[in-house]
């Protein structure tokens, strides 16, 4: 009867590991994806601080390109030059909050794949249910470990340069109205604190 428990237990316990890693691939997969989308975002905004001009006729242009399509008008600009700004800020913020979120969730998630990794490999002499956590921890590759520094140490820190040059880019263009230059600032301090916390959570995992 306990075998036949065990047997059971493990079956558990195996099908559950499996959904488990399955969705950390998932997220995995999502956080590469953020990455991207945040350092495209990045790349248009240090566009938009070379020639906010150049990036406002851009934008305009395709909305009144599709526009014109469809009445068969003219259309005059829709976005003034702060606007797309504080636009392109307000996406970076929310990329750059679901990306720090799944960054931790992926952390944790792998924390609890080797708890079950341990509970697995009790009811086995050999080492097994260790391929993913445990036996890659140990064997890891070096170009893994520079991996890691890039994502925990580099990026953050260029993040952070870049931020901070956006703010000194706003204290310094006459162009944008206080308004909005208030609204970009809090924007940024939001996109810093997030960073801050992010950061302090990854210490905390050391």
């Amino acid at each position: 009867m306990s075998d036949d428990k065990d047997i059971k237990l493990i079956e558990v316990l195996s099908k559950h590991y499996s959904e488990t890693f399955d969705l950390v691939r998932q997220v995995v997969a999502r956080r590469d994806r953020l990455f991207l989308y945040i350092l495209l975002v990045i790349f248009v905004l240090l566009l938009y601080m070379s020639n906010p001009e150049a990036i406002r006729d851009w934008v305009n242009s395709v909305f009144s390109s599709q526009l014109k399509v469809e009445n068969g008008t003219e259309i005059a600009p829709l976005f003034d030059v702060s606007v797309i700004g504080a636009v392109l800020l307000l996406g970076l913020l929310s990329l750059s909050h679901t990306y720090f979120q799944a960054v931790l969730h992926v952390e944790r998630q792998y924390d609890y794949v080797y708890k079950l990794e341990d509970q697995l490999s009790k009811h086995f002499e050999d080492p097994a249910f260790t391929r993913e956590g445990r036996h890659y921890l140990k064997h890891q590759h070096k170009f893994s470990g520079w991996t890691k520094s890039i994502f925990w140490y580099l990026f953050p820190f260029l993040y952070l340069a870049f931020m901070l040059f956006w703010m000194w880019f706003l204290v310094i263009n006459p162009v944008t109205p206080l308004i909005y230059k208030i609204v970009d600032f809090a924007i940024s301090l939001s996109i810093l604190n997030s960073l801050r916390l992010y950061l302090l959570a990854l210490n905390r995992r050391q």
